[in-house]
C-alpha cells in the first residue's frame, strides 16, 4: 500500500515540476538572474535537464517496482531518488538568492539587477514542488525499507 502512495506523491512531484519547467522555459529571465551583489545564479540547462532525467528514470523504475514487487528495482529508484533530490537540492540553492520580494521595481537595493515578481519562477509552485518531493523521497525510502 506504501508503494502506491509513494507513486501518487511521486507524480505529483512531477507535475509540479512541469509546472516549474514551463516557467523556466519561458522566462529566460530567470536563467540570467543575479544576486543583490550582482553575481550571476543561472539554472543552466544541464543541471535542469539533469534533475528532470534523473527524477523521469526514478518514475519509472519506482513504477516498475510497483508493477514487479522486484527488490532490487526498488534499490535501483532509491539510487536514480538520491541525485535526483541533490540536483534539485541545488537548484534551489542557486535560484533563491535571485528570488525577487514584493518590493517596487527600482527602488530596493541592488534594483538594477532585479526585475519584478511577474518575472519569477512561481514561489507557491516551488513550494509545492519541494514539499510533495520531500514527501515522496520519505514514503520511497519507507516503502523499500519495508520490503522483504
Amino acid at each position: 500500500m506504501l508503494q502506491y502512495i509513494a507513486l501518487a506523491t511521486l507524480l505529483a512531484t512531477a507535475a509540479s515540476g512541469l509546472i516549474i519547467l514551463g516557467a523556466w522555459l519561458t522566462r529566460s529571465e530567470v536563467r540570467r538572474a543575479r544576486t543583490r551583489h550582482g553575481r550571476h545564479r543561472r539554472l543552466p540547462p544541464t543541471l535542469v535537464f539533469g534533475h528532470i532525467a534523473l527524477a523521469l528514470a526514478t518514475v519509472i523504475t519506482w513504477l516498475l517496482f510497483v508493477l514487479t514487487g522486484t527488490r532490487p528495482i526498488a534499490a535501483l529508484a532509491v539510487a536514480f531518488l538520491i541525485p535526483t533530490a541533490l540536483l534539485g537540492f541545488t537548484m534551489l540553492l542557486r535560484w533563491y538568492p535571485t528570488y525577487r520580494t514584493g518590493e517596487p521595481f527600482g527602488t530596493a537595493p541592488g534594483a538594477a539587477h532585479r526585475l519584478p515578481p511577474t518575472r519569477n519562477l512561481p514561489l507557491r509552485i516551488v513550494i509545492t514542488h519541494g514539499c510533495f518531493a520531500l514527501a515522496a523521497a520519505t514514503l520511497i525510502l519507507a516503502a523499500f525499507v519495508s520490503t522483504h
